[in-house]
């Protein structure tokens, strides 16, 4: 359909109002399509179909996801050092102290890959969205952070992780931790960009493979894996990564070499796991210094920015919807979302 006065008044290609559609698009970020045309009919009385909202969200999404790539494109174009620095604009005051994080969380996609485990059925694919989060106190103890995700490679995202650090004033910073879990993917991110930082290896999630590896030991009580596993976490807690591998050797050697396979390998993974990890497991120091030893903030990022609008009942995602969608998520959450809508994206093609 040709509508010469839509493009005489420069108007969007939308079934909307610019007004609405604004509206529309940030609360897509808040809750289902089916959730917010119910909202729209009785808030504003207008009768807009879960298709359009989700065409819309997919329009105005993908311009920001493309956005961030062209950012990221022009970034490494540049060498590495003043140049690039100097191409990420500050947009705030530099704490004293900067957190940087990054996690993985799984999604539903739309695709279909061949069962092995049934022939001839197909299964639903997972993807995993990178999520990364810049955190940190003001002078008043009020937390802030910033947000960015996507589906690129670790040094790609990560490069986007850094130019956000950079942008909150990592490099006029007189202290930045990065901590996270001791996933491949997160420490590449950690020695390619942020290699001058503290590195903390998140307390919960070495927890986790301590409880991993007491369920093993003891798969027939409950009690006596709570029992080890308290243990374990007492000698992390008094003295550190360092306390906690000590405690494991001593474990195995009173075991001996009579201890079954079963207990065998589930110590030999949680000292494999721990020894490489050690240098990043000083809790003792870090409660001294008063640093966040824990992924807290890094969790509830990841579901205010995938969990609550990806992983929904029934919810499958194309790539490039899941993409739009934590575009438009993270610039409610980093509070540019009046910039990216000064820059006209329902005017902008798809």
């Amino acid at each position: 359909m040709i509508c010469p006065a839509d493009a005489f008044l420069d108007l969007p290609c939308v079934e909307m109002t610019p007004s609405l559609a604004r509206r529309a698009a940030r609360l897509s970020t808040r809750m289902s399509f089916g959730e917010l045309e119910e909202e729209l009919r009785e808030q504003h009385d207008a009768r807009v179909t879960d298709s359009t909202l989700d065409s819309l969200m997919n329009h105005v999404g993908q311009v920001a996801e493309r956005e961030h790539q062209r950012k990221l494109d022009h970034l490494e174009s540049l060498p590495v050092g003043r140049s690039r620095e100097e191409a990420v604009e500050v947009q705030l005051p530099p704490p004293r102290r900067m957190y940087v994080s990054c996690d993985g969380i799984i999604y539903r996609t739309r695709y279909r890959e061949a069962d092995p485990a049934r022939r001839g059925s197909r299964r639903v694919v997972y993807q995993e969205m990178k999520v990364g989060c810049v955190f940190w106190q003001d002078a008043k103890e009020r937390w802030h952070k910033r947000v960015v995700a996507g589906r690129d490679g670790p040094e790609r995202f990560g490069l986007g992780l850094w130019a956000l650090a950079v942008a909150c004033g990592m490099l006029q910073c007189s202290e930045v931790i990065f901590i996270s879990d001791g996933g491949s993917w997160c420490s590449t991110v950690a020695q390619t960009y942020f290699k001058d930082a503290l590195r903390i290896l998140d307390w919960y999630h070495l927890v986790e493979h301590i409880w991993a590896a007491g369920r093993k030991l003891y798969a027939s009580s409950d009690v006596a894996t709570k029992r080890w596993v308290d243990e374990c976490v007492d000698h992390l807690h008094d003295y550190s990564g360092i306390g906690l591998l000590r405690h494991l050797e001593r474990c195995r050697a009173v075991r001996g070499e009579n201890m079954s396979e079963t207990d065998r390998e589930a110590l030999d993974e949680l000292l494999g796991y721990l020894r490489p990890r050690l240098t990043i497991t000083d809790y003792v120091d870090y409660r001294a210094k008063g640093l966040v030893i824990g992924s807290g903030m890094m969790e509830s990022t990841c579901k205010q920015v995938v969990e609550r609008r990806l992983k929904g009942n029934g919810m499958q995602w194309s790539e490039s919807g899941a993409l739009a969608m934590v575009g438009l998520v993270s610039h409610r959450l980093n509070g540019s979302w009046a910039d990216f809508w000064k820059r006209r994206p329902l005017q902008q093609a798809a």
